[in-house]
């Protein structure tokens, strides 16, 4: 017999569609750069394992990653260092290991519905409850109000995550602080997924990252996304000195340590990475704009145009579940997710990824507006 734990979390609604798909499906739902790393990071990892780097390292990172994410976030708050920063075998890893650090059984986490994934399972599987809160319509932001009305002497802790997956929604200067203040007033730990902070298209928005509120937030990044490495599972966390001490023991137990080549890989080519985001971010801002233009296209789809992230998270107004027209889509040649994935509230909407070619993203939304007219 399996555990109640496993037994109490459900089978991801993204996956399910991935394993319905044919192997000739145009994917426009997995959250993946269609681009390869830039040639500096693979050779980093060759030289780094022909140079012997090939046993454990420490379960906080090596220094010279540590150090160099620490040179990063500093944009942020200038009295951010190595000490703040935690090297993870991915985010996702990083997200679970902050959960076991933080929280209690009957402990409540407010969660953003639509919302990544991971957040609710990570919740259960630590013994607290998830609270879901909504997002305001059109511009995908906390809704304030909903996260108000929705804290209790139970609750602990508040997720966010800008940009957004599943809707490409990104903070506003007002909701940052509104955030902050409710944190500071209820005396709750803020777990900020920030992996898309690289992944802001308009010239006038500004990330806002709770590396400015480092004694009460724990920052969740990845390298998955910013250098195109996502089956190396790397990513990072900062906390103040003290939570990262806190949470290096619960890694400890998870993973040991994260995996020593690949952080040396991209210790010694870290700087590049700005380089290839600023070659990537136009092309993928040139696939949001013709992704939503598409969209917007078809009758019945009503699609915001994302500010940030690579997702695209249309509204339909046809009288049928999300997942079984995901599924239709998918029967049709096209891999998307159902909104339901992302939570209850994403009922009545479809999550389209643009980390695909232009030609993938044309040809796959025709195939969708034939399904939708169908």
């Amino acid at each position: 017999m399996i555990s109640k734990r496993v037994r109490s979390i459900k089978p991801s609604g993204i996956r399910a569609m991935f394993e319905m798909a044919t192997k000739d499906s145009i994917n426009l739902g997995l959250g993946e750069l269609d681009l390869e790393p830039p040639q500096e990071v693979t050779d980093a990892l060759k030289q780094a394992a022909d140079q012997g780097r090939n046993r454990y390292c420490p379960t906080k990172g090596i220094d010279e990653l540590r150090s160099a994410v620490a040179s990063k976030v500093s944009r942020y708050r200038r009295d951010l260092s190595i000490d703040n920063v935690m090297i993870t075998c991915s985010g996702t890893q990083g997200a679970i290991a902050t959960y076991q650090t933080l929280f209690d059984p009957d402990d409540e986490v407010l969660i953003p519905e639509p919302g990544f994934v991971l957040y609710e399972p990570d919740a259960i599987l630590v013994g607290a409850r998830p609270v879901p809160y909504g997002m305001t319509e059109g511009t995908f932001m906390p809704d304030i109000d909903d996260i108000m009305g929705s804290i209790t002497s139970k609750t602990k802790g508040l997720v966010v995550n800008s940009p957004s997956n599943p809707t490409g929604g990104i903070l506003d200067r007002e909701t940052f602080k509104a955030l902050c203040d409710i944190a500071d007033d209820h005396d709750l730990w803020i777990i900020s997924d920030e992996v898309y902070e690289d992944f802001i298209y308009d010239p006038d928005a500004t990330h806002y990252s709770f590396n400015e509120r480092i004694e009460r937030s724990v920052v969740l990044n990845s390298f998955s996304k910013s250098l195109a490495v996502p089956g190396w599972r790397l990513g990072y966390l900062t906390a103040s000195p003290e939570l990262v001490n806190e949470i290096s023991k619960m890694q400890y137990h998870l993973v040991a340590a994260p995996p020593t080549p690949q952080q040396y890989a991209l210790a010694a080519s870290f700087h590049v990475q700005q380089r290839f985001l600023d070659e990537i971010v136009p092309l993928f801002d040139r696939r949001r704009k013709l992704m939503a233009g598409l969209l917007n296209e078809i009758e019945g789809f009503h699609c915001p145009v994302p500010k940030g992230a690579f997702y695209a998270f249309p509204s339909y107004d046809m009288p049928i579940p999300s997942h079984d027209l995901a599924l239709r889509i998918v029967k049709a040649g096209v891999i998307v997710a159902p909104g339901t994935a992302f939570g209850e509230r994403g009922e009545g909407h479809l999550r389209f990824s643009y980390a695909a070619s232009e030609e993938s993203i044309v040809k796959g939304l025709e195939i969708v507006k034939r399904v939708a007219e169908e």
